[in-house]
């Protein structure tokens, strides 16, 4: 007897509920990345950025056979590792794919975390962090020393957000990264993992009637 054919298109293995929000945002918009509209599933592993990265293998191997794709997405902050994000993704790529995926699995480590993918030039990220105007929250940033002058990022993009909120009185909350991710505008986002994971879904799931 043949094997089932996969029944779902992605299977994603998060680290917590803030990026298991900001993914699922993302894959709403499969216009504004670039893809045809995706069947997908999202899990966190107990065990946060460290258990993506030591147990991803044992946790996707139910899954093999029922979703075409997997995703391990996690911070290099907190995973356990000293090595650079790219011999990170590396080794547990290699190991998702002697295991049975193959090519159909990517990781994706964020470096520092996941903070650094909502630093936009935007009215949505300055509104959802309770200031008036991006301008005026950068100027208090860089004022308070946790935005060098010349800097795309933060030097701690969490660190600077949850000041930020605190400064406002605002509430930090896993719904606010879901709205960010549902209205923010990435096009222009320089953050490696973040192009990395962008390219891969225009590579599993082109637009329909693309190449």
């Amino acid at each position: 007897m043949s094997d089932p054919t996969p029944v779902k298109d992605l299977f994603v293995l998060s680290a917590d509920r803030e990026m298991a929000n900001v993914l699922a945002g993302l894959l709403a918009r499969p216009m504004d990345l670039g893809i045809r509209r995706v069947e997908f599933d999202i899990e966190r592993h107990l065990n946060r950025d460290s258990g993506c990265r030591t147990g991803a293998v044992e946790y996707l191997r139910p899954f093999l056979r029922s979703y075409r794709h997997a995703l391990v997405v996690f911070d290099r902050d907190g995973c356990g590792s000293s090595l650079r994000r790219e011999e990170i993704q590396q080794r547990l790529g290699n190991n998702l794919g002697r295991n049975g995926w193959q090519d159909r699995a990517r990781v994706v480590v964020i470096d520092p975390e996941l903070e650094v993918w909502i630093w936009a030039n935007s009215t949505v990220v300055s509104r959802a962090l309770g200031w008036d105007s991006y301008r005026e929250l950068r100027h208090w940033l860089t004022s308070r020393g946790l935005w060098p002058q010349g800097s795309f990022k933060p030097n701690d993009p969490k660190e600077a957000m949850e000041q930020a909120m605190q400064r406002r009185r605002a509430h930090l909350s896993a719904r606010l990264f879901r709205a960010l991710a549902d209205k923010m505008d990435f096009s222009g986002c320089k953050d490696p993992a973040f192009n990395e994971l962008r390219a891969t879904l225009r590579a599993w799931f082109p637009p329909e009637g693309g190449a």
